[in-house]
């Protein structure tokens, strides 16, 4: 079980999120970071959130929704959307 999970909404976010999930990379095995790309489309946010799901499995996931904004992306992680 993880310690701490951190969900990380993201929305043509590709200037900084990569600053951001490095950081929360140095908890190492006992956080989860969920990545969700909420409709970027004028960036590589999606794919930026792909490629740290496939070099860190156990770490981060990533998730994509059509944007619905902050509180969405969230309520989509309580739904359980994130499993």
């Amino acid at each position: 079980m993880k310690l701490l999970t951190v969900a990380i909404p993201c929305y043509n976010s590709e200037s900084y999120m990569e600053h951001c999930i490095n950081t929360l990379l140095t908890g190492g095995e006992e956080v989860e970071i969920i990545i969700v790309d909420d409709g970027s489309a004028k960036d590589r946010t999606g794919e930026i959130a792909d490629r740290y799901a496939r070099e860190y499995p156990t770490i981060c996931r990533a998730i994509h929704q059509e944007n619905g904004g902050h509180g969405e992306c969230h309520g989509h992680i309580l739904q359980g959307g994130g499993q």
